[in-house]
């Protein structure tokens, strides 16, 4: 008696689980809890901000009853109410050149929903998404899961992923898929970046859309973290969203961009799973969009309780205020420690994480602690792809801190890791104390 086959696309996923999912196991078996479970790993991978938690926790508990309409179906891509809502954020905070209205906006359940309907809505299976690395870790699967489009890592060195002199990569990667007889169909951007926590100069972001427009891709850039920016000094990259460019039609036509945004990042809402998708320039996309939401719908007491918190504006923009100038402190003191221990890091103005890369010792000293090594070849050790995921479980099973490695953001070099500095303060002391007697004693 034989079994039926699956079919290619789901034996295809089978094969390309992302490699942080391995953690998520550990950490469920093992998570921290002061009260229940203090020796349990303590989640500095997951980008949630829970700086604001305890905020969130009061007013929304203070929100919404359920009512008989809950029980109902709601609009799968948003109600009036709720997009007017969120246009309203735009209006108040994007700084748009023209006013966001609520027809602008379908909601999905998550930008993880948002950025899959955007493969279906523009891709052909088997097309290319250009993305520069490094790069949101679930990209791939997002994008290739379902609907099988081809996310495409365009390599660079780091120094260059803020520069213009990139684009040069990505006019390679066109030529390559060319000569494959394959097509690109998109380039994906994030603004301010993930992992690097830093917004994209405009000249660099000018030279992205005029490539865009001279391969006839649509340009999707996801601005999740545009309002956890914590640092406006002298001298740092503002952020500035692309909505706010009066001249967009001078480097590409507007109908080929679309923004993403949500809740998840800069309002701490990561389990409320809701995000939008924003093109002013583009109904028919807006009109496929519609005709893909019954597979991304939230329950109506999500959207009728998420409506009634962001209608609080008063609350609303006191909430960023506050997890903006939290996520300062924190920044400050994760740094500070880097600083003291020698990590290399790069330094950032936005998100709630830091790209670190741990010095070799580090590398060298848990390959012997392991006993991969002799203490005879510890000088001789670097960094390497396999030393990275050993020296990251480590982290997990033996020093009980969960952070994600470079090569699960598609990095290069070894040794560079995520650490998301916006847990709470009690949970980034234990953080980088645990480092610190792990890595450095």
């Amino acid at each position: 008696m034989s079994t039926p086959e699956l079919s290619t696309g789901a034996l295809a996923s089978l094969k390309k689980e992302p490699i942080i999912f391995k953690a998520y196991s550990w950490i469920g078996n093992n998570s921290y809890n002061k009260d229940t479970n203090p020796q349990g790993i303590v989640n500095a991978g997951i980008a949630a901000n829970k700086t604001i938690t305890p905020l969130l926790v009061d007013k929304l508990n203070s929100l919404a009853k359920v009512i008989d309409s809950d029980l109902e179906y709601n609009s799968p891509y948003g109600g009036p109410e709720l997009r007017s809502e969120i246009a309203s954020i735009f209006n108040r905070h994007f700084s748009p050149a023209a006013p966001v209205i609520p027809d602008d906006i379908v909601v999905t359940n998550g930008c993880t929903t948002a950025i899959e309907m955007l493969a279906f809505a523009t891709c052909e299976p088997g097309d290319r998404i250009l993305i520069p690395t490094p790069c949101y870790a679930a990209l791939d699967s997002d994008m290739s899961a379902r609907p099988q489009a081809r996310a495409t890592m365009v390599e660079m060195p780091l120094e260059e992923t803020m520069s213009v002199s990139q684009i040069a990569h990505f006019e390679r990667a066109i030529v390559e898929i060319a000569a494959r007889d394959e097509r690109a169909k998109m380039l994906f951007l994030m603004s301010p970046h993930n992992p690097l926590g830093v917004s994209y100069p405009k000249p660099v972001l000018r030279a992205f859309l005029e490539f865009a427009s001279r391969h006839n891709l649509f340009v999707v850039i996801d601005e999740i973290y545009a309002l956890s920016v914590f640092d406006r000094s002298d001298g740092t990259t503002p952020f500035e969203s692309i909505l706010s460019w009066p001249d967009l039609d001078a480097y590409i036509d507007p109908s080929s961009v679309i923004v993403l945004h949500g809740l998840s990042k800069d309002f701490g809402l990561n389990g409320f799973r809701m995000g939008w998708i924003l093109s002013p320039w583009n109904k028919k996309l807006l009109n496929a969009l519609h005709n893909y939401s019954p597979f991304g719908y939230r329950p109506a007491y999500t959207d009728r309780m998420i409506t009634s918190l962001l209608a609080d504006h008063e609350f609303i923009d006191n909430l960023l205020v506050t997890s903006q100038k939290l996520l300062a402190e924190n920044y400050k003191q994760t740094v500070e420690f880097c600083t003291a221990n020698g990590i290399e890091f790069v330094p950032c103005t936005a998100g709630h994480f830091v790209w670190l890369r741990l010095p070799v010792r580090v590398c060298a000293k848990t390959l012997q602690a392991l006993g991969r090594i002799t203490a005879a070849e510890a000088s001789k050790v670097q960094w390497s792809m396999y030393n990275e995921l050993v020296v990251w479980e480590n982290l997990i099973c033996n020093e009980r801190v969960y952070m994600p490695p470079g090569q699960a953001f598609s990095s290069v070099e070894g040794g560079w890791f995520r650490l998301t500095f916006s847990i709470s303060k009690p949970e980034l002391d234990l953080t980088l104390d645990r480092l610190s007697r792990g890595c450095f004693l």
